[in-house]
């Protein structure tokens, strides 16, 4: 067990990212089942005559927005310990904490909730991009640009796999946080 952790957030953290590298495996098969639904469907015959650029355009800056701002800002308000440190009780309860849970085994247990809502919410978003992709190819449009959603979704969820040492650091800096505001 890490030292400063509560043994309960220590053996749900185990627990944790057990499960979140299960949902990130169903998510990458989700990924690579939508890929290969692309390739055997293709684009519906006849498709290029009745093309339409705008739709094009607007999946496109669907999906950059998506990944560009919607991705980076969700992922710095989820998954940094630092607003989780500055937060007070009220604002703690606000995420979820009951009332009567200890602050120090508060903290690590709302960071713990903020951790893997934030990787499911990122993945959720690779997924999107994908399916972007999907519809893209069958309203008309070419296979690469299809292939551009797919390889944008792919790169993402290689990118943001459950990481357990940027877990573990953030945990322990969070209760070692507590430890020292305690001693104060």
């Amino acid at each position: 067990m890490r030292e400063g952790l509560h043994p309960v957030v220590a053996e749900v953290l185990a627990h944790q990212l057990r499960s979140l590298r299960w949902i990130y495996g169903i998510m990458a098969a989700l990924l690579a089942a939508i890929v290969l639904v692309a390739v055997l469907i293709g684009p519906p015959m006849g498709a290029e005559h009745g093309r339409r650029w705008w739709i094009e355009a607007g999946l496109a800056a669907l999906a950059a927005c998506l990944l560009a701002v919607v991705l980076p800002l969700s992922r710095r308000r989820l998954l940094r310990p630092e607003r989780v440190l500055r937060a007070g009780r009220q604002q703690l309860t606000g995420w979820g904490l009951p009332e009567d849970i200890d602050l120090r085994l508060g903290r690590q247990a709302v960071y713990l909730t903020r951790y893997s809502a934030g990787c499911v919410l990122s993945w959720g978003l690779a997924a999107a991009v994908a399916l972007y992709g999907l519809v893209a190819l069958m309203l008309g449009t070419s296979m690469y640009f299809a292939g551009a959603y797919f390889a944008a979704a792919t790169f993402v969820l290689v990118l943001l796999p459950p990481e357990r040492r940027r877990l573990d650091a953030a945990m322990l800096s969070i209760a070692r946080a507590d430890l020292t505001s305690d001693l104060r």
